[in-house]
């Protein structure tokens, strides 16, 4: 029997049968071959695995849409103007599949799409509308048509570029702003469309514009009473715009617009700057230096100036007070009614009548304003002549209900241009004299040949010459008016025995005379104004909702 030799590391050489070799190897050979089969039982299961899992995921992602699904993009889309028509062309054309062949994960893409801040609209989406051609420029009947421009836009961190939309409807008779591919904007109104070219009057002549080069306005517009209107601008007029939805022309009134995002050639113009084209005066007025208009504060604002306090109980109604007189005892109210109001996007017109009612006031205050028609018998003279102290003169209570009324008339209207108002006030006023007047002692009088009744008649106007500055003007008849000069008016307003009345005697008559002035707006609650009459300076806090 042969053997084999085998030697080790610590015994040195032994000697082993060759069957046993053999018997060995052969044990080797069988467990190499398990494992063998092993690994590829295993590789054969993850495959297969792995084969079922893609199967099942390629099964639900190629699932139909669902019911429910179908039901919610429709109902989406109308709320953005689609027609189910619409709808599909334009899921044809940005899906490249109608609605009913969308997946189950293609309609929840479409319904996230939908209830996002940027919906895609009929008028509105990202491919959906003619976009500019790609071509050199060329030269058509001496119009050179501009090369294709595109825009950049960021969304959030990143940069997506986006192709401008060109209009699809244009008409004869449409006057707006036209907006142009290469930057330029223009205001006129078509004349003709001949050739692929609209002839657009404007101020500077008549311009020829390449239809191909004419932007896409459309507008998104939610009114006061939250109704909803998406559609191309057919036209636009200081005080209105008319839109076409899928249903017909929308006429809207700018009066009544809540909310409205522009659309121009595919890139939204947000609200906060489309506002600058409404542009109005921030510093809407109540009152024209001392003499009220007939618009009364917004409702739920109050406002405090140098002189007085007020409160919009309504858009037709509120009350001031002369606070200065409140903290002297003498309590009082003035309300405005507000009872013709007229008001399109372009003008407003109101009238109202007013009050002022004193419940203990000063009867040496309103003695002393009509000092000249109060007669010392004795030297044939007016009080205000002969220096004679007015405490002197009367005879009853110095303190008694008092009361003065008033009728004004008011218009603003916007400037051609569309920057800015102008506005012009007219009315007139009278007061408790008319009826009765204060008891005077043996040796006075009152005059009255001279003042058969107290009047004030006044006509004012105010212009914007910028946002936050604007000019006013005032013109006045008034029986009882003085002129004071500024110190004089300091020291009756804060120097005598009654701060915060205007109540001394002091001064030169004027029934006729008129005054100028500014008021700046630093902001939408605070206004400061300066003129060159009584009171010289005008403060003015406003709050909002209070």
């Amino acid at each position: 029997m042969s053997s084999i030799k085998h030697k080790t590391d610590t015994i040195g050489e032994i000697q082993l049968p060759a069957s046993s070799f053999r018997v060995y190897w052969k044990y080797e050979c069988n467990n190499q071959h398990k494992e063998t089969i092993m690994r590829a039982k295993i590789h054969l299961i993850l495959t297969a695995g792995l084969l079922i899992s893609a199967l099942a995921f390629a099964q639900e992602r190629g699932q139909s849409i669902l019911p429910t699904q179908v039901s919610a993009i429709k109902t989406l889309a109308a709320k953005q103007g689609f027609t189910e028509a619409a709808l599909n062309a334009y899921l044809q054309r940005e899906w490249n599949a109608p609605l009913q062949r969308l997946s189950r994960e293609d309609g929840a893409e479409l319904i996230r799409l939908f209830q996002s801040d940027n919906p895609p609209s009929m008028y509105i989406t990202g491919t959906g509308k003619k976009t500019l051609p790609v071509v050199t420029p060329q030269q058509t009947e001496g119009i050179v048509k501009p090369e294709p421009q595109r825009t950049t836009e960021n969304v959030g961190s990143e940069s997506q570029e986006q192709e401008l939309i060109l209009v699809e409807i244009l008409e004869v008779g449409m006057s707006k702003r036209f907006h142009l591919v290469d930057g330029n904007i223009i205001q006129g109104t078509i004349k003709s469309i001949e050739n692929d070219l609209c002839h657009i009057e404007t101020i500077d002549g008549l311009l020829k514009i390449p239809t191909s080069s004419i932007l896409e306005e459309t507008a998104h517009i939610t009114k006061k009473n939250d109704t909803r209107y998406v559609g191309p601008v057919l036209k636009e007029t200081p005080e209105e715009l008319i839109l076409r939805s899928p249903y017909g022309d929308v006429v809207i009134s700018k009066k009544d617009i809540k909310d409205m995002d522009r659309y121009h050639g595919g890139r939204r113009v947000p609200w906060a700057e489309e506002k600058k084209t409404f542009y109005r005066g921030e510093a809407v007025l109540s009152d024209v230096m001392m003499d009220p208009t007939a618009f009364p504060l917004p409702a739920n604002t109050f406002y405090l100036s140098g002189l007085s306090l007020g409160y919009g109980f309504t858009d037709r109604f509120m009350v001031r007070s002369s606070f200065g007189s409140d903290f002297m005892g003498d309590l009082n109210l003035h309300p405005l009614i507000q009872f013709y109001h007229r008001e399109t996007g372009v003008s407003e017109v109101g009238a109202a009548l007013g009050f002022h009612m004193f419940n203990h006031h000063p009867m040496q205050s309103v003695v002393a304003k009509y000092a000249q028609y109060v007669i010392n018998d004795t030297l044939n003279k007016s009080i205000n002549a002969s220096g004679v102290d007015v405490s002197e003169v009367l005879a009853g209570g110095s303190q008694q209900f008092y009361w003065e009324t008033y009728l004004v008339l008011s218009s603003r209207r916007s400037l051609a241009s569309g920057r800015g108002k102008l506005g012009w006030h007219v009315g007139v006023k009278t007061n408790s004299l008319l009826l009765s007047r204060p008891a005077l002692k043996t040796a006075y009088s009152w005059d009255m040949k001279k003042m058969v009744f107290p009047f004030r008649a006044w006509a004012a106007f105010e212009y914007d010459l910028s946002k936050r500055l604007k000019l006013m003007m005032n013109m006045w008849a008034d029986n009882g008016h003085k002129f004071r000069d500024i110190t004089q008016t300091f020291e009756d307003y804060i120097g005598d025995g009654s701060p915060f009345v205007m109540d001394s005697p002091d001064g030169d008559y004027r029934m006729v005379d008129f005054d100028f002035g500014f008021l700046y707006a630093f902001g939408e609650t605070f206004r400061l104004g300066i003129h060159f009459q009584e009171p010289y300076l005008l403060l003015y806090w406003e709050f909002y909702e209070l």
